[in-house]
């Protein structure tokens, strides 16, 4: 007598069946992508890693790049100077040559020979001028040096000489006093002798005078290196 196949069995065949469906797809699936995985994914995989590790290399490299090559050091300057033209010496150590600046644009190079470096013909401009360095070594600039303020100046100093007055006589003691108004940063001096100069820029200074006629040279120096002269006749008598 034949069995008749209930309704549960139905459903656990048709399960069965749809099961083992589901296996065959997973496995056509799996091969399908270890085939690729084998082939054309281990290529992008080595080529990911090669593009991860040059990246890498290259921070590494800026790094030591940046920190290898140390600035410049400027040999002092004049605060100010009359002369348009100024030579910049210094020492640069690892570096063969250095890019001299001149207001942040760049003026010139000198080479680097045994650490010193100096570029002869700097030519200044009217007023103030910034003068910095950058060492280069193999394409590879430092940072800047320490920047120089130099003034280029060629005006004369104010000078004003209040006494004595040209063609004065003088008797009894022989040591006069040269008084007068310079400016405040000047040097003045008088038949070569230095007079001190107040906050106002008064300056006064005593010369000894030989008998008869005397002549009183006054000068004023500036820091630029700038004069100006004053010339006083004068007569003295014991």
């Amino acid at each position: 007598m034949t069995r008749r196949i209930t309704r549960v069995e139905r459903l656990a065949r048709k399960e069965e069946k749809a099961t083992v469906k589901r296996i065959i797809s997973l496995s056509i699936v799996s091969g399908i992508l270890a085939i690729f995985l084998f082939t054309i994914g281990i290529q992008l995989l080595g080529k990911f890693a090669d593009f991860l590790d040059a990246i890498f290399k290259n921070k590494e490299i800026n790094v030591i790049d940046n920190s290898a090559i140390g600035e410049p050091k400027i040999d002092p300057l004049p605060h100010a100077t009359n002369s348009a033209r100024l030579a910049v010496s210094g020492f640069a150590s690892d570096s063969n040559s250095v890019i001299i600046y001149l207001n942040g644009q760049k003026s010139g190079t000198a080479n680097v020979e045994a650490g010193k470096f100096k570029f002869e013909d700097l030519e200044l401009r009217s007023g103030e001028n910034k003068v910095e360095a950058k060492a280069v070594s193999g394409g590879r600039e430092s940072n800047f040096s320490d920047a120089w303020i130099v003034i280029l100046d060629r005006e004369k100093p104010t000078l004003e000489v209040e006494g004595p007055a040209e063609g004065q006589f003088f008797s009894g003691n022989n040591r006069i006093k040269v008084f007068g108004k310079a400016e405040k940063d000047t040097q003045v001096y008088a038949n070569g002798f230095l007079a001190s100069i107040d906050l106002e820029g008064k300056f006064e200074v005593f010369v000894p005078l030989g008998e008869g006629k005397n002549t009183v040279e006054i000068k004023a120096i500036d820091l630029a290196g700038n004069t100006k002269t004053e010339m006083r006749k004068i007569t003295f008598r014991k």
